[in-house]
């Protein structure tokens, strides 16, 4: 081999090494190809919409808990049922010196019919159906009565024993359940109960937290908070909906899969306040501003019937 072939050899083979290098430098420092990289995970929960009239520090600011004057008055207990049965009724006064106004609708929302219970206040509702729905609201000497109805509220006949789980017609703080009157926890000023089993059931606190009691309300525990709640209900212990202000939005829908820890947002419904929330199989039934709403989509959207 000549010199020069030689040399020309050992000039190429540095080369190479010098190219070999620099490819792991780069191997090394460098992002793996895309096909190397793990999947991303998808998005916990459907970014809320942002509402027409919502302001720049509504939208570009973290939610945060605001002070909430809760009037008892103007809640709404609400209830729907798989067959489309859908009962609500505002609370109203039992001094008021008139009935409490419930309404009915048997398809799914599309129209409704006052039921005349004969009851000064609604505190709770329950219904499988056009044939069961039951009523627990206050008489005229503010005392609770439970009403049952078989033919869509157009008669009612009263239970002696209450079993539904109801707000304390005396005081924001209470809810009351079979076994009496229980006191839900320093702090708390109770915007609505849900019932979940007979001895057990939830409620959501002005102040943002969500409490939850297995044994009838002997006992209370903090289950999560979502701050700015209004209104929630829970179909299993585990699995719920609430109405809380969020982005703008006075009425914006959250649901829960693990007990209220944690909540993923859904749809805005528009208007103010977010009074009542509920859930069945076939979807969602909301009261806002005094009408009610339903949804199809698990919340993400929203109409009126």
């Amino acid at each position: 081999m000549s010199k020069r072939l030689g040399l020309a050899l050992l000039i190429a083979f540095g080369i190479v090494d010098v190219v070999l290098v620099v490819g792991a430098v780069r191997h090394v420092n460098g992002a793996p190809p895309s096909s190397d990289l793990p999947a991303a995970a998808p998005a916990t929960g459907t970014p809320s919409p942002s509402p027409v009239g919502a302001t720049t520090s509504e939208t570009a600011s973290a939610p945060t808990q605001v002070d909430y004057s809760f009037r008892a008055s103007a809640a709404v207990a609400l209830a729907s049922a798989n067959d489309g049965t859908i009962v609500y009724g505002t609370r109203g006064r039992c001094t008021a010196g008139k009935d409490a106004e419930v309404s009915v609708s048997t398809n799914g929302g599309e129209d409704y019919a006052p039921a005349k219970t004969g009851l000064t206040t609604t505190l709770s509702v329950r219904t499988t159906g056009a044939a069961s729905i039951t009523v627990v609201g206050t008489d005229e000497d503010c005392k609770a009565r439970q009403l049952t109805s078989t033919d869509s509220g157009r008669t009612w006949d009263e239970v002696k024993e209450i079993d539904l789980w109801y707000p304390s017609a005396d005081s924001t703080r209470n809810v009351v359940t079979p076994a009496g009157t229980s006191s839900v926890g320093a702090g708390c000023v109770v915007t609505s109960v849900s019932q979940v089993t007979p001895e057990s059931g939830r409620v959501s606190c002005a102040n943002g937290t969500v409490r939850g009691s297995g044994d009838n309300g002997k006992t209370w525990v903090t289950l999560g908070r979502l701050d700015n709640v209004r209104v929630a209900t829970f179909i299993t212990p585990s699995k719920g909906y609430a109405l809380a202000r969020y982005s703008g939005c006075g009425a914006n829908q959250f649901s829960t899969t693990d007990g209220g820890v944690t909540w993923t947002p859904g749809g805005c419904i528009a208007g103010d306040p977010a009074q009542a929330i509920s859930a069945t199989v076939n979807g969602l039934t909301a009261v806002v501003a005094d009408q009610p709403y339903v949804s199809t989509d698990d919340g993400k959207s929203w109409m009126q019937p």
